[in-house]
């Protein structure tokens, strides 16, 4: 009897422990600063959240967490119609929750075109714009999916306006398309009285589909993890910004023309914020072999002050990482374990970054070369009879004398940029300013009539 009591008490657990949780006593700053943002220098103002309990009504928003529940993420916010704590699954009733008396939102009507709306679920903030373009992650439920997926849909919206301008855009669009994501443009095929529209961004139905030969895909309303009839893919939308305007940025969700049937939305925590942009790409890297053996030790962290460019690190925090492999870098496996001190395996070697932020984890990946000067000053170097370049280690004044055969001088320095151009004055003797040039290692080439010369010059 022991045993058979603690085998339905370890079954009971392990249910518990999958199903989704609500909590719904959360501050307005803990909603947007701490949940939807995360990053706590991320510069806002007029932080707002409006619901039903705003009007005498229930509370249409507040943060969940997954618990290895079947839903894309793991924690973040829901805005809904309805009452939040009705949410959890499985799909066992109709949530149709608010009534006339919660009212909807004039900013969602006028940008998509809905003349009524009710029960208006609102996060909104303002941001003073920084970088080139924003980003956040989502998915949206609803009730009306199935028997109501032809003719109605409920109504929202992810509204950037510049307050500089006054132009608000509706960044809730199917991808590639001018077409604002709903249920009525993203359903899968089990109303048999419509067609399939943006099939592709729809996930699931949360109920027993049996129309053939559209068959598409559903769970069990017992299997749910949450209690609305149907669910789209993740959606990651983006905004593009002019840096040094300010913006207010809105997400509304409200049920259009009647309270009836609740939607709402998941949002990802802390996926908000900036997409990650190299500044400029990242330059190839020469450090100098004195063993002349093809191999040598990299910092291959010296490029990330060249991707950033005129980022605010203060703001935003952006991590790089460095692999051997595209494959690696675009999934984040297999980081290089000492990108400060990395020996090469090859001469030159490819090496693959990425840049991440810290807080949303979205990443982009680029690449650039590493190689030593062993390789470029054997094969590039032959003899100019009388040539002298001097002094070197050089500290303000490099001097190169008998210049008759070289037509052009350049010094790169050790990420392969020119830093300095000059051409050769006829029988003249060239001086090359370096006062001004950080300590370090640069390669003067130098062109003439026979070919280019190298060589290695240490400030």
């Amino acid at each position: 009897m022991k045993k058979k009591i603690l085998f339905i008490f370890l079954i009971i657990c392990n249910y518990s422990f999958s199903q989704l949780t609500i909590d719904d006593i959360n501050t307005t700053q803990q909603l947007i600063q701490d949940e939807l943002v995360g990053n706590p220098n991320f510069p806002m103002s007029n932080l707002v959240v409006s619901t039903g309990v705003d009007f005498g009504e229930v509370n249409g928003v507040a943060t969940f967490t997954a618990n290895g529940a079947d839903i894309a993420f793991a924690q973040g916010i829901v805005l809904s119609t309805g009452n939040v704590l009705s949410i959890p699954g499985g799909n066992t009733s109709v949530l149709s929750e608010g009534t006339s008396n919660w009212l909807g939102d004039s900013d969602l009507e006028m940008i998509t075109g809905v003349s009524t709306s009710f029960n208006a679920s609102v996060i909104q903030f303002d941001f003073l714009a920084q970088v080139e373009s924003i980003s956040f992650d989502f998915l949206m439920v609803s009730e009306e999916y199935g028997v109501f997926e032809c003719s109605y849909a409920d109504t929202f919206a992810v509204i950037l306006t510049s307050l500089n301008t006054g132009v608000s855009v509706n960044l809730a669009l199917v991808p590639n398309t001018t077409t604002p994501i709903s249920i009525l443009n993203v359903r899968g095929g089990a109303n048999t009285s419509c067609s399939p529209e943006n099939e592709a961004y729809f996930h699931r139905y949360n109920y027993e589909v049996t129309n053939v030969p559209a068959n598409p895909d559903y769970i069990l309303p017992a299997d749910s993890p949450i209690n609305f009839n149907g669910q789209t893919e993740v959606f990651e939308l983006t905004g593009d910004l002019v840096i040094g305007d300010n913006y207010s940025f809105k997400i509304v969700v409200a049920d259009a023309s009647d309270s009836s049937y609740d939607s709402a939305l998941f949002v990802k925590k802390n996926s908000f914020g900036a997409i990650p942009i190299m500044e400029q790409e990242p330059g190839d890297v020469v450090v100098e072999d004195t063993d002349n053996n093809g191999s040598s030790v990299f910092n291959l962290r010296d490029n990330e002050t060249l991707m950033l460019g005129s980022v605010d690190t203060s703001i935003y925090t952006f991590n790089f990482n460095y692999y051997l492999t595209l494959l690696d870098a675009e999934t984040g496996v297999n980081a290089i374990s000492n990108p400060e001190a990395y020996t090469n395996t090859e001469d030159p070697e490819t090496i693959y970054v990425s840049m991440e932020n810290a807080f949303t984890g979205r990443r982009i990946t680029n690449s650039f070369r590493i190689s030593t000067d062993s390789a470029l000053l054997s094969t590039k170097n032959f003899e100019l009879e009388g040539l002298e370049i001097y002094p070197n280690p050089v500290i303000d004044k490099l001097f190169i004398t008998n210049t008759k055969a070289i037509i052009k001088v350049e010094i790169y320095n050790m990420h392969g940029q020119l830093i300095v151009s000059q051409f050769s004055n006829d029988d003249a003797d060239l001086i090359v300013d370096f006062e001004n040039l950080a300590n370090g290692l640069y390669f003067l080439k130098l062109e003439s009539d026979k070919g280019t010369i190298y060589k290695r010059i240490l400030k």
